[in-house]
């Protein structure tokens, strides 16, 4: 099957525990050597990283014969970025910087079609099986995550806003671009960078949604664990390659 059933959604709704890993190589490769291994997610980067949609598709494939699940982050949250993302079968979507309840319900109605929505109608794409997949029109929508990213004050103070959306499933933070935001630019593990995301965590499961986080500093992450968060980045490709290859050159130091 070109397109595997998206399981992710139910696991999100029980509330489990899901650990995952950022993707910004741009690599099927690497991402199918990371799939051997036992992480819950991986999100593929398209803001941060040169990701074209066919390399998306690549990695999705890739994650498809896997039991790890493919998020998407898009490098905007324009609706025709969106159609097509979902149209090549991207099924879990974390969409950048969303400022207010408004733009969420933006990227809800680019999720949905009309009369809910705008999404542009089509079954000739990979997410329809190329026109195999009976009554695709009418579940598609079923299977969609929504994940919103939170990266600034004012997007913090709208939380209560955007998570009374019945169907934003995850409020991310990403504590980079809310460090910057707060005049602590380069610092996202300060103490007041903490201590906003993790009063935040707390806002988004008291409403009932999962919140999730980057945090590749272990002890940072179990922090943001503890206040609820429980969709969670711990690191990257890239920067468990860069890591490893430094301590590798480091052991021949005394050669």
């Amino acid at each position: 099957m070109p397109c595997k059933p998206n399981t992710f959604k139910a696991r999100v709704a029980a509330g489990e525990k899901l650990i995952g890993l950022w993707c910004s190589l741009t690599s099927a490769t690497s991402v199918e050597v990371l799939s051997t291994i036992d992480y819950d997610w991986f999100l593929l980067d398209m803001e941060h990283a040169p990701n074209s949609l066919g390399d998306i598709v690549d990695q999705l494939r890739v994650l498809d014969s896997s039991a790890a699940c493919g998020f998407v982050r898009p490098p905007c949250n324009d609706s025709v970025v969106i159609k097509r993302l979902l149209d090549a079968g991207a099924k879990n979507l974390l969409f950048p910087y969303v400022q207010n309840a408004n733009e969420a319900r933006e990227i809800i109605r680019a999720t949905r079609y009309a009369p809910d929505g705008v999404r542009g109608v089509s079954t000739a794409g990979r997410a329809a099986l190329y026109g195999d997949y009976p009554n695709y029109l009418k579940v598609a929508v079923d299977e969609i995550v929504i994940a919103i990213q939170i990266e600034t004050a004012a997007a913090i103070q709208a939380i209560p806003s955007i998570v009374a959306l019945a169907e934003i499933d995850i409020v991310f933070f990403g504590p980079a671009d809310l460090s910057a935001d707060m005049g602590l630019l380069g610092q996202p593990e300060h103490p007041d960078v903490r201590a906003s995301i993790a009063a935040a965590i707390k806002q988004v499961t008291a409403a009932g949604k999962m919140a999730g986080v980057l945090a590749p500093n272990p002890s940072v992450a179990r922090a943001y664990y503890e206040a609820g968060a429980k969709f969670i980045a711990i690191g990257s490709d890239l920067g468990c390659l860069l890591t490893q290859a430094k301590a590798l050159l480091a052991t021949t130091q005394d050669f």
